[in-house]
């Protein structure tokens, strides 16, 4: 009997930019100083992983961060647009003191409802899930029984973490995810997997609160 194909991905949230604190989705800023002072730290967490793949947002801010892991990995990157943040439409680079200026009826509602609306001509939070379940579900398949780095956003995280710890039926607790943090999961027989110490201390159901992006 054919023992069973495990993928492992690293997710990883880039590194820090200097819209941090704004809704940044589809928004499109370089990392930061502090951003690229946080490469080297990243790298060095990242040597418990045997890589074998790198993908990443196509997202400037993803693809510096991924470029330098691949640099000293000796490894391609793939750039998928469907790894990109939730786009929040015209309230891309504002922080929430100016979006509940601009229209506080519709900042209440939003904390309200969220994420049954979307952002004035933003991303149907139903589709991102779609969206990055199907990329993340992809990149397993291509990665084999091998280790990808797969560099993306914070929303992208949360909410898919959040799915698969709610189909494990494991508790959704809100933690946070840093800049340049890395969070593993696995594939197999077709089913989403979590270590241990990521059930305790960093599963985030996105769904049940408001994400900032980026």
């Amino acid at each position: 009997m054919s023992r069973a194909q495990r993928s492992t991905l690293v997710l990883i949230r880039h590194a820090h930019t200097e819209l941090a604190g704004t809704f940044c989705g589809g928004a499109d800023p370089p990392l930061s100083a502090k951003g690229v002072a946080q490469l080297a730290e990243l790298k060095r967490r990242l040597e418990a992983w045997p890589l074998t793949h790198i993908f990443s947002s196509d997202l400037v801010r993803a693809r510096q961060t991924a470029e330098s892991i691949a640099q000293s990995r000796k490894l391609p990157i793939q750039y998928l647009e469907s790894l990109r943040e939730l786009a929040l439409g015209s309230w891309e680079g504002l922080d929430w003191d100016q979006i509940v200026a601009r229209d506080p009826e519709y900042a209440q509602r939003w904390l309200e409802l969220h994420p049954s609306i979307p952002a004035p001509g933003g991303e149907n939070f139903a589709d991102f899930a779609l969206r990055i379940q199907d990329a993340i579900t992809r990149i397993a398949a291509q990665t084999g029984n091998g280790c990808a780095a797969v560099l993306t956003h914070a929303g992208v995280i949360r909410t898919f973490l959040g799915g698969v710890a709610c189909a494990r039926g494991i508790p959704c607790d809100l933690a946070p995810c840093d800049y340049a943090s890395c969070w593993e999961v696995w594939r197999e027989d077709d089913r989403w997997g979590l270590p241990g110490k990521t059930l305790s201390t960093a599963v985030v159901d996105c769904a049940v609160r408001p994400s900032i992006g980026d």
